[in-house]
């Protein structure tokens, strides 16, 4: 880790990594997240019930971080247990399968810091140079700074690069574990977790300076699957606000079913594109599924809990 001069003051950062199954993507992360951070900052990686639980520790022991282990899987659960292991007040989050740049958490930590009343900042992300994905998994390639509110939909940003403050996390009561791979809803967890944050009268922002790289690693068979996954967790997403925000429900439904759906199926074939055309069809019919499914699964301060347990009952 490098130390910075103290002209570029910021505060330290917890810097969250949830993994499974993937220790040569996790090294290669790491490597990066090496040059991003100060002495004073802390990483913790979360193995979230890896089959190889000692490839992980390598790799993290090699960056100087810290490891964590969860013996059920689930992202969001992995991502809760790193926050609340972690010291500091900010709090950084990306994935195993991202490379920031050197000045990645400088530009995260400072947004946050600059902007009190946000309840997230989301950085820049975008496809290894060279690379030509046929679809954008988790990219965000807007140059300019933006401000979200309640009214803010579309692509705000994602978990891969991800900043909040420790008070902020502990109002939502963390990620809800439902949500993510891993979780019942597979996915949708940043979306739910804005939503959450935008209840509590909290704006959000994205700061393009804070630059990271995903890898687009999936191929056509398995976007079609992402797809499907994306759309049931979604789904499952707008269950909980037609229990707990209506207003928040009119815009986000609007642009799943609309913007995200019918029109992006449309889009595609008019292109020609008739991969992704059946990848956006797919999506809008698990998202009706989703639906279909959370909407009887109860809903205890904005998490999902199972029927039968005790935040169920009460």
């Amino acid at each position: 880790m490098h130390s910075l001069s103290s002209d570029s003051a910021r505060p330290p950062v917890t810097v969250v990594v949830p993994t499974r199954d993937r220790p040569q993507q996790l090294a290669t992360c790491l490597r990066s997240l090496r040059e991003a951070l100060r002495e004073s900052d802390e990483l913790i990686v979360v193995d979230s019930a890896s089959r190889e639980p000692g490839r992980v520790a390598v790799a993290v022991v090699a960056a100087g971080g810290r490891l964590v282990r969860c013996e059920l899987p689930g992202v969001n659960r992995a991502r809760n247990a790193g926050w609340r292991a972690g010291q500091h007040d900010v709090v950084l989050f990306t994935d195993d399968d991202v490379e920031v740049e050197p000045g990645w958490a400088d530009a995260l930590a400072a947004a946050v810091q600059a902007h009190p009343q946000a309840g997230f900042v989301t950085g820049r992300i975008l496809p290894p140079p060279g690379s030509t994905p046929s679809r954008d998994v988790a990219i965000k390639r807007e140059e300019g700074p933006e401000l979200y509110d309640a009214w803010s939909v579309g692509n705000l940003g994602h978990s891969a690069s991800l900043g909040i403050r420790r008070e902020v996390l502990e109002q939502l009561g963390g990620w809800d574990e439902a949500l993510g791979v891993g979780g019942w809803f597979r996915s949708a967890p940043e979306a739910d977790l804005f939503d959450r944050a935008f209840a509590l009268d909290l704006s959000g922002c994205y700061e393009p300076a804070a630059l990271a790289w995903h890898d687009q690693w999936r191929g056509p068979r398995q976007l079609v699957l992402l797809e499907a996954r994306y759309g049931f967790g979604n789904g499952a997403r707008l269950a909980k606000l037609a229990r707990t925000d209506r207003r928040r429900l009119a815009r986000a439904g609007f642009d799943a079913l609309g913007s995200w759906g019918l029109a992006a199926v449309a889009g595609e074939l008019r292109r020609r594109h008739f991969y992704p055309a059946l990848g956006a069809v797919v999506r809008l019919l698990a998202t009706v599924a989703g639906f279909a499914r959370a909407i009887v699964v109860p809903v205890v301060d904005g998490h999902f809990v199972a029927t039968g347990s005790r935040e169920a009952r009460e």
